[in-house]
């Protein structure tokens, strides 16, 4: 499970991929985002599904300490 980060330079998310590349999506083209927790393999992973132009991209965290960052740096760089 790869870290998704914000790029607060350029107002984008950007989520690894294969290798060392990663892509980056513009926070301006996320129209949604969906939350899910799943713990169905007796340990809890967070899930955050994005939505836009772009598709839909799922990203998953395996603490609540990752997740919560993320939120928190997500919703700051939306005001």
């Amino acid at each position: 499970m790869g870290q998704a980060k914000f790029d607060a330079q350029n107002k984008a998310v950007s989520i690894p991929q294969w290798l060392f590349f990663s892509k980056k999506i513009p926070l301006s083209e996320i129209k949604g985002k969906t939350e899910k927790m799943d713990s169905s393999s007796g340990s809890k992973v967070f899930n955050l599904t994005l939505t836009g132009d772009f598709g839909e991209q799922e990203i998953s965290f395996g603490s609540y300490e990752e997740y919560a960052t993320f939120i928190y740096e997500y919703q700051k760089a939306n005001l």
